[in-house]
């Protein structure tokens, strides 16, 4: 196949339009899950029952970083449709039967384990809690109750992989969404220590497996309790290994703050509740941009890495990080500059005090210093995936992890709360910089340009920061006392902010501004005549 067919405008289209359709569906999924915060903010602030929710939550949602992410999308499909194409549909439904059964009994194990384990694994986790016997309860019930749901993640991914081999992408796409929406109804209707809320996500989990089963019967395929071998499966184990491995350093990294911040006496009251209200926002441009882009430019990066095609390659990935770093820059530094404004002005209601805002906006500040590296690490360990070094990334996470142990031990003494998400963003920011350079050097060097580019960005960013902070600071004192008045406010203020980036960033020629308002255009006229460049 030639070079021109491969990076042509068809090709560019491609990853344009696959990681519009996840940006997209990932963002009902986060607007939900911002409303479903938001509500956990008014009712629980970074009270006792905030505290103990994150924690028992925290172990189901690790596995679901494993095995959704790096499972599903990277070990699961192209086995599926390997065996699949090479060697029929029978052989590939007797696959799909050979995992099946060993998930459910590998789930049902450690869910099991789990739940008697729960007291163990909440010390283990948050050793500060043991100070409050009241907030140790309440986590070792509600990880009971919630340990479960890992089972019903690994199913959901499992399925997953199954769909996406069938070039069917829609329907797991949802599942975030329905499961929030559980969530949100289960604290509607109960709300004392968050068990209503404990029982939505479980209810979640059962419906975002039920919604994929439709697809799969009229597949032809049918699951079975028989225990199939398949050859298939040391494939999948072999390719699965290493990314779990390297989803895990960070799950690691994560719970390594987790127990940091369960030390009241060190960073206050409420501070992992506080971390995770910070990282929801964190996550926002992480999922929608970073993760997107990074899955949509995998296949094309892995069908130039076959053949040895190292021009595109390099043309494909520094497009994805040109494309990625686009959004990073100006969401970093937007959630440094109104950070506050953003947290007082949608959280602090409720149960959600003035010291919970202090907390959170003192984690989201720093956190947000890491974000821009979190998305290009985003691209280029599938860079790394796509040649088969499975490796690299791994190791290279591990010495941030190290690192990341380091910081946390000797920034919490002297900034709180704010020093552990510095920890996080400066070993992240290592790690993002170590992998830059192995792979510049593997690539022989950069497209020509880019790195100017990326100073252009950061110009126009910081720009639009600093235009925001003074139109909320002009704004805030002259608008009614009243919650509405200042949504408004902040609304108007955001998207002057996000002009003044766009304006600066056409004059600089910054070629991913025309490409995104052009990709926007066609999606609200409904046509798509004229394909992106390729950056």
């Amino acid at each position: 196949m030639s070079n021109k067919t491969k990076t042509g405008s068809p090709v560019v289209r491609s990853l344009i339009h696959s990681a519009g359709i996840m940006g997209f569906l990932t963002a009902v999924s986060r607007v939900l899950g911002f409303v479903r915060d938001g509500m956990i903010a008014v009712f629980y602030g970074t009270s006792v029952t905030a505290q103990a929710f994150v924690v028992a939550f925290r172990i189901p949602n690790l596995l679901r970083d494993l095995v959704g992410e790096g499972a599903a999308n990277t070990a699961f499909v192209p086995v599926f449709s390997r065996v699949r194409t090479l060697e029929g549909e029978e052989s590939w439904a007797k696959l799909a039967q050979a995992v099946w059964m060993r998930v459910l009994a590998g789930t049902l194990v450690i869910s099991v384990l789990g739940v008697i384990a729960a007291p163990w694994l909440v010390r283990l986790i948050a050793p500060g809690f043991y100070s409050d016997s009241e907030l140790v309860r309440q986590t070792t019930l509600l990880t009971r109750i919630l340990f479960p749901f890992i089972g019903l993640v690994a199913v959901t991914a499992f399925l997953m992989g199954l769909l996406n081999s069938l070039h069917e992408f829609a329907l797991p796409s949802l599942g975030p969404s329905v499961l929030n929406l559980c969530m949100i109804a289960g604290l509607f209707a109960w709300r004392p220590n968050a068990l209503g809320l404990a029982v939505g996500i479980l209810v979640g989990g059962f419906l975002q497996i039920l919604i994929q089963l439709p697809f799969l019967r009229k597949s032809g395929l049918r699951l079975n309790f028989r225990w199939e071998p398949h050859p298939g499966l040391k494939q999948i184990g072999r390719m699965m290994i290493p990314r779990v491995v390297g989803s895990g350093v960070y799950q690691i990294s994560v719970l390594v703050d987790n127990i940091f911040a369960s030390f009241s006496s060190l960073v206050g009251s409420g501070g992992i509740a506080a971390l995770y209200f910070a990282t929801r926002f964190l996550h926002l441009p992480l999922a929608l941009f970073g993760i997107s882009v990074a899955q949509a430019a995998l296949p094309t990066l892995s069908a130039h890495a076959a053949t040895n095609e190292i021009e595109p390659f390099k043309k494909t990935v520094f497009m994805a990080l040109r494309s990625s770093l686009f959004i990073a820059f100006p969401s970093a530094i937007g959630l440094m500059a109104m950070g506050r404004p953003i947290i007082q002005t949608l959280l602090e209601h409720g149960h959600f005090t003035g010291h919970s805002t202090d907390q959170t906006v003192s984690a989201l500040t720093w956190y947000a210093t890491g974000l821009a590296a979190m998305c290009a690490s985003k691209v280029l360990i599938n860079a790394f995936y796509a040649f088969h070094d499975t490796w690299t990334p791994v190791k290279s996470a591990a010495i941030a992890l190290v690192l990341n142990i380091i910081f946390n031990a000797a920034l919490i003494f002297p900034m709180g709360l704010g020093g552990l998400a510095l920890a996080t963003s400066l070993s992240g920011t290592w790690n993002a910089a170590h992998l830059y350079g192995l792979m510049k050097r593997r690539l022989n060097g950069v497209p020509a340009g880019f790195e100017r580019v990326v100073v252009k960005m950061l110009a126009a960013s910081a720009a639009m920061g600093i235009v925001s902070r003074l139109c909320w600071e002009a704004g805030i004192g002259r608008i009614p006392s009243h919650p509405a008045a200042a949504v408004g406010l902040l609304a108007v203020t955001l998207m002057i902010g996000v002009s003044v980036f766009f304006g600066l960033a056409l004059l600089l020629k910054i070629e991913e501004a025309g490409q995104l308002l052009r990709w926007i255009y066609e999606r609200i006229s409904g046509s798509e005549k004229t394909p992106a460049p390729a950056g």
